[in-house]
């Protein structure tokens, strides 16, 4: 059986699925809704008709799942409601024992995958570092591991900053 990749929008700007010729690529709608550009939407349209790449939707127990995880990591306040589903969507195959990797540019995805112990690929080989975030208020110094109501500090409303909390190598 071929090796699934589930992909975000930034592997289909590139021609990364050129080097995974035998892969078979899933994702979300929502991802192939970001794509805009005609060489994107006509790569997209090539690898559909060849059956190469499939859209999911993931089950409501991995989004879930990745929302809390991406609240652990601090990711959560940046990863938009596409992201938490392909993110849902690598953590359904691998929930149901299926070999899949999440093939990302985006740190944030990756962070958050990675703590879920997903397997992941980045092709930009810039993704070196587990990261934990933490939220400080420049204002009154709050600080909060956890942002579930946005970005605004409820001690004082200020815009709150993400800052590195810790780091470890993968």
């Amino acid at each position: 059986m071929s090796h699934i990749y589930v992909i975000d929008s930034g592997v289909l700007f590139s021609d990364w699925t050129r080097q995974a010729p035998n892969g078979v690529f899933t994702t979300t709608s929502g991802v192939v809704d970001e794509i805009r550009n005609r060489p994107t939407k006509f790569r997209v349209d090539i690898l559909e008709l060849l059956d190469k790449l499939q859209k999911e939707t993931p089950p409501i127990a991995s989004i879930r799942a990745v929302v809390k995880a991406a609240a652990e990591t601090g990711d959560k306040p940046v990863l938009s409601e596409t992201d938490i589903e392909l993110i849902a969507l690598a953590h359904a195959k691998k929930m149901t024992g299926i070999s899949a990797t999440l093939v990302s540019t985006d740190m944030a995805i990756l962070n958050t995958a990675r703590h879920l112990r997903i397997d992941i690929l980045d092709p930009s080989h810039k993704f070196k570092d587990d990261i934990r975030w933490i939220l400080i208020c420049p204002a009154c110094n709050h600080k909060s591991q956890v942002s579930t109501e946005g970005l605004e500090c409820p001690i004082c409303g200020t815009q709150m900053l993400r800052k590195v909390s810790r780091k470890a190598r993968k």
